[in-house]
């Protein structure tokens, strides 16, 4: 009697244990929400001319900024863009994924920064350094520098 036994829960460890080690590698599969996993945003760089009219042949794409605190977007005319550091994205797709949408980019950047993009003149190039976020189409603007220029 003892060895039915046995046999009984021996069979039935070896039968728990095939099951559990079966379905450990499918919890190494799970995808854990976005909300959960921090996102990596691009670090993008745009240089470019604020409302600055652009040329009739222009080829260079134009986008709207919305500043905080302002009602009316600003126009940035981009004439160089580069994806400087972050996940594997082009600037290209990044200006074909907000094209649909008006104000293109939504800016999150101090009062300051926001202050000396709506002054600033047509005829002045800038550089700015921003985080892309995807979700909102957002600019955490980094930085902005001025370069003068003799006309557009």
């Amino acid at each position: 009697m003892q060895t039915i036994a046995y046999r009984f829960v021996s069979r039935s460890v070896a039968v728990l244990v095939t099951l559990f080690s079966l379905s450990f590698p499918a919890y190494g599969q799970h995808t854990y929400p976005p909300s959960v996993v921090p996102q990596i945003k691009p670090l993008v760089k745009l240089v470019g001319f604020v409302n600055a009219k652009p040329a009739p042949t222009n080829v260079q794409p134009v986008v709207t900024f919305k500043l905080p605190g302002n009602k009316k977007p600003l126009t940035f005319l981009v004439t160089e863009m580069k994806v400087m550091a972050g996940p594997l994205r082009t600037a290209e797709s990044i200006l074909a994924e907000v094209k649909p949408y008006t104000p293109n980019f939504r800016i999150r950047t101090s009062p300051e920064i926001a202050a000396q993009l709506a002054e600033t003149p047509p005829t002045e190039r800038l550089t700015i350094l921003a985080e892309y976020s995807q979700s909102d189409r957002s600019l955490l603007i980094q930085s902005v520098q001025k370069e003068e220029q003799a006309g557009l």
